[in-house]
């Protein structure tokens, strides 16, 4: 950029804010290098990883995740299904925001990748015009020529968390639990060792090589043939790659093994937690509006949600 954009006079190089940035000798206009913006999505199908093998220049024959760079007249949001859509014929739908990524390049200089966990709706697996091929892969089939670093970490991310054991805890594990409760000043003080020891209760936890890092607990009902889903906790490390959702399903498995008609869940209504109960299948069957007190740790109304098994 030679020139200023607002009245065409001459820009040159100024010290603005502590950095040097190009600024009109005319009208003081300054021109700001922003880095560009890109989404995409992590489309998993069975425990597979959608890629797509690249057709076009920089990084020709090399994968990447279904991705681009955002259009002016569009959310980040459309530009990750757009990307999705035009690159491996699969409609998408986005789960959640999973992580964010800074990059550079040669060709495109800076940016930011935004990148969402996504399942296919519809369409049909196909590559697109800009594509050589589009597959889904195993986390210990996934090519070594990744084209894009940022991809690369975010696969890497997946891969440790599909590495990640969800089950039942033991005695020593159920210390370990209530160690990050105090850490973290969620439900200090709770018993959870009886979950362990209790004929009808359950302590769950995620385990990534001999470190605890989520948990969630039911307690069973039996009279009632209700369970509830008692505690929900991943490290804020490891959130985002859907821990949370497979200690849920951990809990509905329990419950359902043991003749359970519906699993029970109290959620905060601010909680962002109670959007993935309800994507899993949750209803909210009441709630109370007088359940937490002013500053305490939880706020707002609470929300009753039950699993019909």
């Amino acid at each position: 950029m030679n020139f200023c954009p607002q009245c065409g006079a001459k820009l040159a190089e100024k010290l603005v804010e502590k950095r040097k940035r190009l600024v009109c000798e005319t009208c003081g206009f300054v021109f700001y290098i922003n880095p560009k913006v890109a989404a995409g999505v992590l489309v998993e199908d069975d425990g597979r990883m959608l890629l797509v093998r690249r057709g076009v220049a920089p990084r020709v024959g090399y994968w990447g995740l279904p991705s681009g760079f955002a259009e002016y007249d569009e959310t980040i949001e459309e530009t990750a299904i757009r990307e999705c859509r035009e690159e491996t014929g699969l409609e998408a739908e986005l789960d959640g925001l999973l992580g964010v990524y800074s990059f550079a390049s040669d060709v495109h200089g800076r940016g930011v990748l935004i990148l969402y966990s996504a399942h296919a709706v519809g369409g049909e697996l196909k590559a697109g015009d800009d594509a050589l091929e589009v597959r889904f892969f195993a986390p210990d089939e996934l090519p070594e020529e990744i084209a894009f670093r940022s991809h690369y970490q975010a696969l890497r991310d997946w891969r440790k968390a599909r590495a990640i054991v969800c089950r039942a805890a033991t005695w020593e594990e159920a210390k370990a639990v209530a160690q990050i409760s105090e850490e973290y000043d969620f439900e200090r003080g709770c018993d959870y060792e009886s979950y362990v020891t209790a004929e009808d209760s359950v302590l769950f936890v995620a385990v990534d090589g001999d470190e605890v890092v989520g948990f969630s607990s039911v307690t069973l009902d039996r009279q009632r043939e209700a369970a509830s889903l008692n505690q929900i906790f991943v490290l804020p490390s490891y959130r985002r790659w859907g821990i949370a959702t497979r200690l849920i399903e951990q809990g509905i498995a329990f419950a359902h093994e043991n003749g359970i008609r519906a699993l029970l869940a109290e959620v905060s209504a601010a909680n962002p937690g109670l959007i993935l109960h309800l994507k899993m299948g949750f209803r909210i069957c009441g709630f109370d509006n007088t359940r937490y007190q002013p500053g305490g740790r939880e706020q707002g109304t609470v929300l009753f949600l039950a699993y019909d098994l």
